[in-house]
């Protein structure tokens, strides 16, 4: 298992970086939720969903100030396994947190700058990720918000920030928008290229178009992807008003700007198929680019403005990465559900592997019952990501070199992975309904099952 990395040593670092007298810098993070990278005209869409370059502290204009990382591989389509490895710094098999409903294990970096002093505050729109899932460990004050009052994510942690920014303190923020998580419903200023006439993005919707993929034509795909790019503007737009909050924050208290004082973090937990196959829309059965790939900027000090990196990183590298740790060179990305799925990439390939067969139809995610939403994974696959970036076409039988190659990786990976034993958080009486509606038995029977051999594939 990696380490996971002194946060001693990084806020040294970051200190000789800046001058002997020099305070570490703040840190910002910024998570929004099913955020597809392609979707972003920061990696080559079309449509300018992260806002114009002119738009002071945009996704946008925050990757032209910034460093913009080309790929970055979150380890689920989950947002708790997600969410975790970027806290922990460990593989969701090795914090325990492979899905809801499961808790985090092993130490978080937010308690560690809590321990140094940082004062630290989060909130979270997604109200499934409760505090006894783990995430909330090192902070202060961390509280979910209801979607429909999104907006108060940044307004309430720019409130718990302004006294600490006066005082110069040292500050650690985390901001979890859930837009464009499903349903997509964006707000009609940001609703820019769907058709008014069309079907809406409702979660009834997309649920049928997965029980009956026959129905998604082009027109409707053509319509649910523009739903879900005015959902990625107004994220957006949510992220641009709370870093120019914060700006506004460190201008007032006669400090300089954001970037002048903080290191910002802008990525997301995963991203969302969008109708790639079985007429799926949504993420957590994926292990396929759409949703394992992330966008991921880092700006303010010590980091290059306009620099774009090419080499890929794992999302649960990032944080030692903000505050200056080159973290170990990683041969292979690894995403897992469960252990009953699999995928590895490096920096061409993508290996999709099924051994277990426990779940032929795929994996059993609600609100789909068992018997429908068929999300089924082959038993190996091998796809070239430079001709084929959406995964659709398997190449194994036409390169058996790389096939072995990339399974003796997964091999070397799972042995050098420190398992843990899955537990789910402590049932009382206000979430036994929730447990039980959406816990399923398999979730946590994780015993026997592992990654194929080279010989087996």
């Amino acid at each position: 298992m990696r380490a996971a990395g002194p946060w001693a040593a990084l806020l040294l670092l970051a200190t000789c970086q800046h001058g002997a007298r020099s305070a570490p810098p703040d840190l910002i993070v910024v998570t929004v939720d099913t955020l597809r990278a392609d979707r972003l005209s920061l990696y080559g869409a079309e449509r300018a969903t992260d806002l114009g370059a002119d738009e002071a502290f945009s996704p946008r204009w925050l990757g032209e100030r910034g460093t913009v990382f080309e790929t970055c591989w979150a380890p689920a389509g989950k947002t708790v396994p997600s969410l975790a490895s970027f806290w922990t710094g460990r593989e969701p098999l090795e914090h325990g947190a492979v899905t809801h409903m499961t808790v985090m294990q092993g130490r978080s970096r937010a308690e560690d700058l809590r321990d140094r002093g940082y004062r630290t505050f989060a909130r979270c729109a997604n109200a499934s990720v409760v505090p006894e899932y783990g995430l909330a460990r090192g902070f202060l004050d961390y509280a979910l918000r209801p979607r429909e009052a999104e907006p108060r994510v940044g307004s309430e942690l720019l409130a718990l920030a302004d006294p600490e920014v006066r005082a110069g303190r040292p500050l650690l923020l985390w901001a979890h928008f859930m837009a464009p998580h499903q349903p997509y419903a964006p707000p009609p200023e940001h609703d820019l290229w769907s058709d008014p006439a069309g079907p809406r993005g409702d979660n009834r919707t997309l649920y049928g178009f997965h029980l009956d993929p026959g129905r998604l034509d082009a027109a409707a795909l053509a319509q649910m992807r523009a739903l879900y790019d005015g959902e990625v503007r107004y994220a957006s737009s949510l992220v641009r008003d709370f870093l120019a909050g914060l700006d506004r924050l460190y201008r007032a208290a006669g400090r300089g700007g954001l970037l002048d004082n903080a290191v910002v973090v802008f990525t997301a937990d995963h991203g969302e198929e969008l109708g790639d196959r079985h007429g799926y829309f949504l993420h957590g059965k994926s292990l396929y680019s759409g949703v394992i790939r992330v966008p991921l900027v880092i700006a303010g000090r010590g980091w290059p403005a306009g620099e774009r990196r090419r080499e890929p990183v794992a999302l649960a590298d990032v944080l030692p990465l903000a505050l200056g740790e080159e973290p170990p060179p990683r041969p292979f990305f690894v995403a897992t559900w469960q252990r009953e799925f699999w995928s590895i990439r490096d920096r061409r390939w993508t290996l999709v592997a099924a051994p277990c067969g426990h779940l032929p139809d795929g994996p059993h995610e609600p609100p789909y019952p068992a018997q429908g939403g068929i999300y089924p994974y082959p038993r190996l696959a091998l796809y070239d990501r430079l001709a084929d970036p959406l995964e659709q076409q398997d190449v194994s039988g036409d390169h058996p070199d790389v096939v072995r190659r990339l399974l003796r990786g997964l091999a070397a990976w799972f042995e050098g992975l420190d398992l843990v034993e899955v537990r789910p958080f402590a049932r009382t009486p206000g979430n036994a309904a929730a447990l039980d509606a959406l816990v399923h038995p398999e979730w946590f029977a994780l015993d026997g099952c592992r990654p194929p051999t080279p010989e087996e594939g």
